[in-house]
């Protein structure tokens, strides 16, 4: 870490919201070991408008993967940024297309294409990404923290507000997923919503996600005192979790969003394995169906669930529904039951956005 840098480019194109939120320590890191090197991220929109208010983040540039003109917009996306830009240092998760070999061509005084090598069974990606960043001295081990999102005193406010009558614990249950077979079932979810009332009167708020209709019909099955959260932006659904007492989900973005806003979360594992996807303690993660002899823990996307979609087993539509809703509310009982259920944290970390964000990258640079 003897090396003079001015300007880091770190590039983060897997696709997902979790992707993003995985790399994030690994970001983070980089800019409290340069603190005054410029920080510049090469992301999708949906994780650029999660980060464009870490202080830590200079500039963000949107990569538009649906261009429709040309083959390889991703890759395009980069070279554009590497042709207009000079840095020092360039990390990047992404290797697809071409995209590592691109950024090694280029004569930067350092370049990491690695990030995403298999990491063992029991160690998280994310963990993965920074010892590997640690073995090539390109942070300091004091760098090190959990994930942290940043958001506005203006947007914690208008969460506030809307839900200012509501009593606590306050639960966020999130039904949503990226892929079907990812998904706990609506009646699994209503079954929890209902024995949370019961138990410590909660109020559960259930947030739209890409089919309207489940939040409405896991609400019916719960019952009173539940509040359905319209489709809005990440930020505002981020808000949302940040002043929730508990975050209930499968394997999505939202469950990480909660993470990084110092919100418990419990999250539901199916195809892919909790050990290596799961979040860092103390935050909950419940396998389904751990003994599976489809499971592939190394790489789950050669699964055939994962490619066709649907459980090659009779058994269940998902291995998610190997776990019970008796399962997930023992787990959420120590968050529900301690002493304090509102960290004096929780949400200080509102901050004024700063950085410049670049939208729409096709073949150049806005």
């Amino acid at each position: 870490m003897n090396r003079t840098i001015q300007n880091i480019l770190f590039i983060e194109l897997l696709g997902g919201i979790g992707d993003g939120l995985i790399a994030l320590p690994a970001i983070q890191a980089l800019g409290r070991t340069y603190p005054t090197a410029r920080l510049t991220i090469l992301t999708f929109a949906p994780v650029a408008e999660l980060l464009c208010s870490d202080p830590l983040i200079h500039t963000i540039i949107t990569v538009d993967r649906s261009s429709t003109h040309q083959s390889q917009p991703v890759r395009k996306a980069v070279e554009v940024v590497l042709e207009d830009h000079s840095f020092d240092l360039i990390v990047s998760d992404t290797n697809y297309d071409g995209i590592a070999q691109l950024i090694q061509s280029r004569r930067a005084l350092w370049t990491i294409t690695n990030l995403w090598q298999s990491p063992p069974s029991d160690q998280r990606v994310g963990g993965r990404f920074l010892e590997i960043l640690l073995m090539e001295k390109v942070i300091s081990a004091e760098s090190i923290t959990s994930p942290q999102l940043y958001l506005t005193a203006t947007e914690i406010q208008q969460a506030q507000q809307i839900l200012h009558h509501c009593p606590s614990p306050l639960i966020v249950l999130i039904p949503d997923a990226g892929m079907v077979i990812k998904r706990w079932p609506p009646a699994n979810f209503g079954i929890l919503g209902q024995m949370l009332q019961q138990q410590y009167d909660a109020t559960v708020v259930i947030p739209v996600g890409e089919n309207p209709a489940t939040a409405t019909q896991i609400a019916s099955l719960i019952g009173s005192n539940v509040r359905i959260w319209p489709r809005g932006s990440l930020r505002e659904l981020a808000a949302l979790l940040a002043i929730a007492d508990l975050a209930i989900a499968s394997d999505t973005g939202p469950a990480r969003i909660a993470a990084a806003l110092n919100t418990p979360t419990i999250t539901l594992f199916g195809p892919s394995w909790h050990e290596r996807y799961g979040q860092p303690a103390p935050h909950i993660n419940l396998q389904g169906y751990s003994d599976c002899p489809e499971r592939d823990v190394r790489n789950f996307t050669t699964q055939r669930c994962w490619y066709g979609g649907e459980c090659p087993f009779d058994r269940w539509h998902t291995c998610l529904e190997d776990i019970t809703p008796d399962t997930v509310f023992a787990a959420a009982v120590p968050f529900l039951t301690a002493a304090t259920l509102l960290s004096p944290d929780r949400c200080s970390n509102a901050q004024r956005p700063h950085c410049q964000i670049h939208h729409g990258i096709r073949t150049s640079v806005s």
